[in-house]
């Protein structure tokens, strides 16, 4: 059996532009005197930084005007409506299943607590894994796929990752790493010399992948 881990953000939903649009809408519900003044670029952009993880001591004071004006809980009540799929995710993923592979969304948790788990269910993809793993670090990244490596020692991995960095720091021989193309990630030239990571342009070759590792076994 094999065990597919699929990344979410970049790699099945493509959300760049819908967080400029739910940050916006979020900011006129909350606090619309801000929109028209001289404060919004401040506001978006401590928003923006906070919702990446990037968050600086600067923009402090603006991040707790705004949670206690409700606009972060605002943006993510938005953020799901303006998430939309990339041709053939939903196929790709229903098919593995079908086949009985066990396939599992991996993919890094959002500065809001279980704000992940929040968009995988509200644009209804948190059924369509047969489990569901987030992280907060490269480290609990790490932990966490020990642990799934420890539940299946023997089973072939395939990740599925629109982020090649994180490859980087997996040295697991059974683990095939594919690289979702993306506009808004940089290749990692060293990844290419391994034997077992393949990059793709569409998610349909995830299942010519299946297909072939299928034959293999």
């Amino acid at each position: 059996m094999t065990v597919y881990l699929f990344d979410f953000d970049g790699t099945l939903v493509d959300s760049t532009g819908a967080v400029e649009k739910a940050l916006r809408i979020a900011i006129e519900k909350t606090i619309p005197a801000v929109i028209e003044s001289d404060l919004y670029d401040e506001y978006y952009k401590a928003l923006f930084l906070f919702i990446k993880g990037k968050l600086t001591y600067q923009h402090l004071g603006v991040i707790h005007e705004l949670v206690a004006q409700g606009t972060i809980h605002e943006y993510y009540r938005q953020m799901p409506k303006y998430i939309k799929d990339f041709p053939h995710a939903r196929r790709v993923i229903r098919t593995l299943r079908k086949r009985g592979r066990t396939v599992i969304s991996f993919s890094g948790e959002h500065t809001y607590p279980g704000g992940k788990v929040i968009f995988l269910k509200r644009t209804k993809w948190y059924d369509e894994f047969d489990e569901v793993i987030t992280f907060k670090s490269t480290k609990d990244m790490l932990t966490k796929f020990e642990t799934l490596r420890e539940l299946y020692p023997d089973e072939p991995f395939v990740w599925v990752d629109d982020s090649p960095s994180r490859f980087t720091y997996i040295l697991d021989e059974n683990t095939l790493l594919v690289q979702k193309a993306s506009p808004h990630k940089s290749d990692v030239a060293l990844l290419f010399e391994r034997q077992n990571f393949l990059k793709i342009k569409s998610l349909i070759e995830v299942l010519e992948i299946d297909d072939g590792l299928s034959e293999f076994l």
